[in-house]
């Protein structure tokens, strides 16, 4: 086993990348990041393959090098198990969006040019490129055609990613703010992104809380029945006035919109009570079980369903631009 830095650069210029080299002869070549956060070099293995290695910002590229061999023996274990389960490099027949209980078929539609031509009676359209190579993807009700190379399913794959954190920016900070008038909690605001390895973050602070959707002081009463809580106002929720007033910042991942409507509640909830408490102590569990009393199996669920994305959906070793 083998592993060494791709050139010879100046002594505190960042190589391009490092490479691998396993027992069995597989060339591996991971991207190198610099941190001004990072106190040591870390290797992480994306879940396409992808390989980034982040190094302190101080670090000459000499000790680049000299680090790279103590990470041979964990790479050869988790190349091993990626490989093992990597799922099937294949775009979906499907598509389903529980949220807003829609479902699309994925077709390939043919040529780039025939693709052109059919773009004046689509819904939305997207182009995407990796170098010399272009995709169109267009959008109709029920229906997803891809047109361009049809043997080229990372692109096809780029161009799904794209169309569906599209989505996600326009569905899923409405959901999580009725969510959140609904049971008094203040956001001063909700973002999609595209994280690479949790559903959500929260952050506290960020101004004034933002302003509702329109519709979802109607809804507040159908959203207390359904979720089987009463007087949001009053009764347990007194206890509470203080830590209503704490305003907050939540980030979703776009594939948060690929769930079960259930466990999307749950996703949200879990990131509203993080404005209450900022960590995941009994008192943040007890906040949690009080919206989302089956927590625990929600929490396992969610680990299940980030481990078992679909190939197409999977993080990325570069993250997709929006």
């Amino acid at each position: 086993m083998s592993a060494k830095t791709a050139a010879s650069p100046p002594p505190h210029a960042s190589p391009p990348a490092a490479d691998f080299m396993l027992a069995d002869g597989t060339r591996l070549t991971a991207r190198v990041r610099r941190s001004s956060r990072a106190r040591q070099a870390r290797l992480h293995l994306a879940p396409d393959g992808g390989l980034l290695l982040t190094v302190p910002d101080s670090w000459p590229a000499a000790a680049i090098e000299q680090a790279l061999p103590r990470f041979l023996p964990w790479l050869e274990q988790a190349w091993r198990r990626h490989q093992r389960h990597a799922p099937q490099a294949a775009l979906p027949p499907r598509i389903v969006l529980p949220l807003p209980g829609l479902e699309f078929q994925v077709e390939s539609g043919g040529a780039l040019a025939e693709g052109r031509r059919c773009s004046q009676a689509c819904t939305r359209s997207l182009l995407v490129s990796q170098g010399a190579r272009r995709l169109l993807l267009l959008e109709t009700p029920g229906r997803l055609r891809l047109f361009g190379p049809p043997d080229d399913a990372a692109l096809g794959a780029l161009a799904l990613r794209r169309w569906c954190r599209g989505q996600a920016a326009r569905l899923l900070p409405p959901y999580l703010l009725q969510l959140a008038a609904g049971a008094d909690f203040c956001l001063s605001g909700v973002s999609v992104r595209d994280q690479r390895g949790r559903w959500g973050s929260c952050s506290r602070g960020g101004g004034k809380a933002a302003a509702p959707p329109r519709e979802v002081s109607g809804l507040r009463g159908l959203l207390d029945r359904l979720t089987g809580r009463k007087g949001q106002n009053g009764g347990d929720d007194a206890g509470h006035a203080d830590a209503r007033a704490v305003t907050g910042r939540i980030s979703l991942n776009w594939r948060a919109l690929l769930l079960p409507l259930p466990l999307l509640e749950h996703l949200c909830w879990h990131e509203l009570c993080h404005l209450r408490q900022m960590n995941h102590s009994p008192a943040f569990r007890a906040e949690l079980a009080r919206f989302s009393p089956h927590w625990q199996d929600m929490e396992k669920a969610l680990g299940r369903s980030w481990r078992e994305l679909p190939w197409w959906a999977l993080p990325v070793s570069a993250p997709d631009a929006p």
